[in-house]
């Protein structure tokens, strides 16, 4: 359930970092009122990149910098590596980030995912298995 409470904190947040600049630069487009071929290309580039930037940045910079995001830090688990318990580096943050994202959106392994981590002794999902992490509870 922590997990799933860091998702519900981290998932707003995502939204409001993403969007916020999104709906600004929309605003921005309309004010010189760029012309909608354009202000197109130019908001949709700026999305992506934005996104991407978030995506590479947010997760997994916060989890090998602090073991964890806002929500994960607020509901007490951390990402450790699970052979020594020492912080992921930021290559397996990102790979961990990634596999997390495609298995979430694939809804055949959501299901293996959620089973693996909510059936499985070490409550490790698939992300986790890659890259030799485990979610585990501080206090």
């Amino acid at each position: 359930m922590r997990r799933c409470a860091a998702v519900a904190i981290d998932l707003p947040l995502a939204a409001v970092v993403v969007l916020g600049p999104l709906l600004a630069l929309d605003r921005i487009l309309q004010v010189f009122a760029v012309p909608d071929d354009r202000a197109g290309t130019l908001w949709l580039t700026a999305a992506v990149v934005w996104t991407l930037v978030f995506v590479l940045g947010y997760s997994p910079v916060c989890v090998s910098r602090w073991g964890g995001t806002l929500g994960k830090r607020t509901m007490g688990v951390e990402v450790v590596r699970a052979s020594d318990g020492a912080r992921l580096g930021y290559g397996p943050a990102v790979l961990r980030h990634i596999i997390n994202l495609v298995v979430t959106t694939v809804p055949i392994f959501l299901v293996a995912h959620v089973s693996a981590i909510n059936l499985s002794a070490s409550r490790r999902g698939m992300h986790d298995k890659a890259v030799g992490s485990a979610v585990i509870h501080r206090r």
